[in-house]
């Protein structure tokens, strides 16, 4: 009967030790699990507006490789993608074409709203998508 009131003692001693360890705890993990929960949906942000801005390089890039296009005519395509996709998802953005004799080169940049609140922090997307030109050839000129 002794030993088990002494083991008793001892292992009433030893929880003493232990308190303030589960505030200790979770000082460490709150930080963390913010973070996680602002983390996932800037995420998911990020992914549709490079998505969104793949999309939009891809269709503007088909759209100035069109043999006999307009000069212009795949940042144009590129805006009016954006324009009607792109709301909320992306703030702002740029669309550039570069042409040469046998390539059109798009490259589109947008911002996304930042959820997570920390100075500095400025998510963006910066997509490029190169395309040859449509040419047509007679089976005597290759």
């Amino acid at each position: 009967m002794r030993r088990l009131i002494r083991r008793l003692q001892k292992a009433g001693r030893a929880g003493r030790d232990d308190r303030g360890s589960s505030s200790v705890e979770t000082a460490i993990l709150i930080p963390i699990i913010v973070v996680l929960l602002f983390a996932a949906p800037q995420a998911g942000m990020w992914f549709y507006a490079r998505q969104a801005a793949t999309d939009a390089a891809t269709a503007a890039a088909r759209a100035a490789a069109v043999d006999g296009a307009a000069p212009g005519a795949g940042q144009a395509a590129g805006d009016d993608y954006l324009q009607q996709l792109a709301t909320g998802t992306i703030t702002a953005y740029t669309v550039t074409e570069t042409d040469t004799p046998t390539t059109v080169t798009i490259r589109v940049r947008a911002d996304v709203p930042s959820t997570i609140p920390l100075p500095g922090f400025h998510p963006r997307v910066d997509v490029t998508v190169t395309r040859a030109r449509e040419r047509f050839t007679a089976a005597s000129s290759p």
